[in-house]
């Protein structure tokens, strides 16, 4: 069996060698030893194992493979750990023509990112730019702040960016996939950013990947954003990441705003560690963007009904993640820098300072809409809040700890009691139809390991296949249907897997496996994504191989379903005859499509008898 990139990144990458050039590092015995960088060591307290290729601090607990030790003093995923040490040890990401052609895509779309960055900025300072340069002092914006975040002009003309572009020897179809020209339905190809001031908008490493234009005129569509692309995805970029990074970590959290300008007047005003979302609501890959940095979020949104909707929907993000979140609410009507300006750092700082927990925001937004003024009003509140929570929770998987948290926290807000609250909670687990991991770790078992344990291994086999040829190719989705989805129901890393390979597939159409790993943002899911691949190494893409491997996955998740009726048939938990004979039909239905001598593709979707 092939091996996985994982294993060849860590055959081939001395951690002692990477270590060594962040840290300096003494021998001791077999061992190397030195002042762990991910704590405030006085005495060395690391130790770095040659033979193990693993590394350990005995005083703040960090410690594993040379990939954690990228990931933990990078501040970078699972993924770009991977990146950054496979260019380090000579090791191809991608691993076939349609990998090779899609790294080119990338790096063809960088560099006209790139180039465009600079195009826009000589734009503003040159005489053509003096309009967007007005505009830019009278929302307050400094030179400094200007040249710190790059800002640019697209002037008010058809082709600007493309006539340059050509001259540059850029070519048509690299400015249409970096999302800087539109090709209309006559066949017209012009600039995408026309009398607009320009802000770049950058990746965590600080390197240009799309746009965002502010209006200079009478366009009803105030703000403009890049479309998504091969590089650009507006639900996992943070506007400014790369340049709060360092002050985030510093304060402990982030503060995150709707828009460009408040962001950039925020930051210009004192406040160091505040981001901006894309014109999306607060996603979780956003949430774990912050995750290693911050440990509190701080969302700011406008002071009117969307901002506080926006807010709302925040909460679910928050439960999903189990990430501390804080609500700040400005007056009606005012945004962000509408804030800073009107009443100055301090006043923004009072603003902060008076957030609100996000449960506790939920709550009183909850109560406030079944506000009658009873104790009925009240009652239907607490219930429809706590099937939010349950809900949320459960999706989140929140762990055993975190759970008797809530419900301590829950009982506190609501005035309900813990067994109550505790109830709700597990009935909500009983009613969906997927497994998570064991409270139990088992030594040595990774992640994902954990995620699936206990889950037969025909059933493993069998999605770990269709899902290693949907991450490889946009052609497996033709025998996707809801035997695919009832199958990776039974473990939360498959879940999310496949939540990305919709994603991907929605946003690029074609991709390849690096766009889907790029994608995956823990490392459960990038161990699934490389046992899957390496699964469906030795096979083709064909319609044949892909309904082969659906109607397999059709056949495992029928049994299990036969095994679940047969259970409740013989436990007595059918109840009344009515519903004995509704299990006894469903499972009569089971069994009928998994001995019929139909063939799969027909098996599965035969109509039912009268």
């Amino acid at each position: 069996m092939d091996k996985s990139l994982k294993d060849k990144i860590l055959e081939r990458v001395d951690i002692v060698a990477v270590v060594g050039e962040r840290v300096d590092l003494t021998r001791k015995g077999k061992d190397y030893v030195g002042l762990c960088p991910f704590h405030d060591d006085h005495k060395p307290s690391m130790s770095v194992s040659p033979s193990k290729q693993i590394f350990k601090c005995w005083s703040c607990g960090a410690g594993g493979d040379v990939i954690r030790f990228v990931q933990l003093h990078q501040r970078v995923t699972f993924p770009e750990a991977l990146a950054i040490l496979a260019r380090r040890a000579g090791v191809e990401l991608h691993s076939g023509p349609q990998d090779a052609q899609a790294a080119r895509t990338r790096e063809g779309i960088q560099a006209a990112v790139t180039w465009a960055c600079e195009h826009f900025r000589r734009n503003l300072a040159g005489s053509e730019g003096q309009r967007a340069r007005e505009y830019a002092r009278s929302r307050g914006l400094t030179q400094e702040t200007v040249d710190r975040f790059g800002l640019g002009y697209a002037p008010d003309r058809w082709d600007d960016l493309l006539q340059a572009a050509r001259r540059a020897g850029l070519a048509d179809n690299v400015l249409h996939q970096a999302g800087l020209a539109v090709t209309n339905d006559s066949g017209r190809t012009y600039d995408r950013f026309r009398n607009r001031l320009v802000f770049p908008i950058r990746d965590r490493m600080g390197r240009p990947i799309a746009f965002g234009g502010r209006t200079l005129g009478d366009d009803p569509a105030k703000y403009l954003n890049s479309p998504e692309t091969a590089l650009f995805s507006k639900s996992r970029v943070l506007y400014g990441l790369d340049l709060a990074r360092r002050s985030i970590e510093k304060e402990g959290a982030a503060i995150i705003v709707e828009g460009y300008m408040d962001a950039v007047l925020l930051v210009q005003h004192g406040f160091g560690n505040v981001l901006a979302t894309l014109g999306t609501a607060l996603t979780d890959a956003h949430v774990e963007l912050l995750r290693p940095l911050a440990k509190a979020l701080y969302l700011c949104f406008d002071g009117d009904e969307a901002g506080i909707r926006a807010a709302e929907r925040a909460v679910e993000v928050a439960l999903r993640s189990q990430a501390e979140i804080r609500v700040v609410l400005l007056a009606e009507g005012e945004d962000p820098a509408d804030c800073v300006l009107g009443r100055g750092p301090a006043g923004f700082a009072a603003a902060l300072n008076a957030a609100r927990d996000a449960l506790e925001f939920k709550w009183s937004q909850t109560l406030r809409s079944f506000d009658r003024g009873d104790a009925r009003g009240r009652r239907q509140a607490v219930e429809q809040y706590l099937q939010f929570v349950a809900g949320a929770a459960v999706a989140g998987g929140v762990d055993p700890l975190g759970q008797d948290l809530l419900v301590g926290r829950l009982s506190d807000l609501l005035g309900v009691p813990k067994s109550e609250v505790f109830e709700r909670l597990e009935r909500e687990k009983r009613t969906r139809r997927r497994a998570t991991p064991s409270e139990t770790a088992v030594a040595g078992e990774s992640g994902y390991e954990a995620s699936i344990r206990g889950l037969p291994a025909g059933l493993i086999t069998a999605v770990e296949t269709v899902l290693g040829l949907l991450a490889r190719s946009a052609a497996a989705w033709r025998s996707v249907d809801d035997a695919v989805g009832q199958g990776v129901e039974h473990s939360e890393t498959w879940t999310r897997l496949y939540r990305v390979l919709v994603d991907v597939h929605q946003d690029l159409g074609e991709y390849s496996l690096r766009d889907v790993v790029e994608r995956c943002e823990d490392g459960a899911v990038c161990e699934l994504v490389h046992r899957a691949a390496a699964r469906v190494a030795g096979l083709d893409s064909s319609a044949e191989v892909c309904e082969a491997a659906r109607a397999r996955l059709a056949a495992e998740v029928g049994m299990l379903r036969m095994g679940d009726l047969r259970r409740e048939l013989q436990g007595g938990a059918a109840g009344e005859t009515a519903d004995a004979v509704r299990v006894f039909r469903a499972l009569h239905e089971c069994a009928r499509g998994k001995e019929s001598v139909l063939a799969p593709a027909q098996r599965w979707n035969a109509p039912r008898r009268p």
